[in-house]
């Protein structure tokens, strides 16, 4: 005996209503908090326009003498739990923040890529990735081997941290600063 049910002609209708009602606001706060990340990023980043380029540093924390790095790394310092940190320049505290507001998305976490979007670590540290290679990649997009980098000119939240995107990127990939977050090096007085 065979009955006719209707619910399974609307079996994706639940799928929908899942979609609709969960996933959407989740996007959507994902969105709203990366927008707060860089307006926050942009707000301490106000005195620091027109930044000269900053010594990179050695794996012991110390500065070394290579002046044509974009990014300071002053690692080994301890916690009061015990547990060791990297201070980094304004500029490269403002990358990270950048990136884990938009790009760590399809990126991963530390810019270690996923199974849709490359290591950026690798691709950093490719001999032809300049700033100006960079930049044009963030701002008209790139199409790969496994997927579509969306342009992003057209969201200032982005695209007024590419300099800031560079150092901390350059950072990572020069295994100058470590995974993980670092602190924002105080202001001396």
């Amino acid at each position: 005996m065979r009955r006719n049910d209707s619910s399974r002609e609307l079996g994706f209708v639940p799928l929908i209503f899942f979609a609709v009602t969960v996933l959407l606001p989740a996007c959507a706060t994902d969105t709203m908090q990366g927008q707060a990340l860089a307006d926050s990023a942009e707000s301490e980043s106000a005195g620091n326009e027109g930044a000269s380029v900053i010594p990179q540093a050695n794996d012991r924390g110390q500065e070394s003498s290579d002046a044509s790095a974009p990014y300071s790394v002053e690692c080994g310092q301890v916690n009061d739990a015990g547990e060791e940190f990297c201070y980094v320049d304004g500029d490269t505290y403002i990358g990270w923040r950048t990136f884990h507001g938009f790009c760590h998305v399809c990126h991963a976490q530390d810019a270690v890529g996923s199974t849709f979007a490359p290591n950026l670590l690798e691709r950093m540290r490719e001999s032809d990735m300049t700033k100006d290679l960079f930049v044009e990649r963030l701002n008209d997009g790139f199409t790969g081997q496994v997927g579509v980098m969306p342009p992003w000119k057209d969201n200032p939240n982005v695209s007024k941290r590419y300099v800031e995107l560079y150092a901390y990127l350059t950072a990572r990939a020069s295994d100058a600063l470590p995974p993980g977050r670092p602190k924002k090096k105080p202001k001396s007085d």
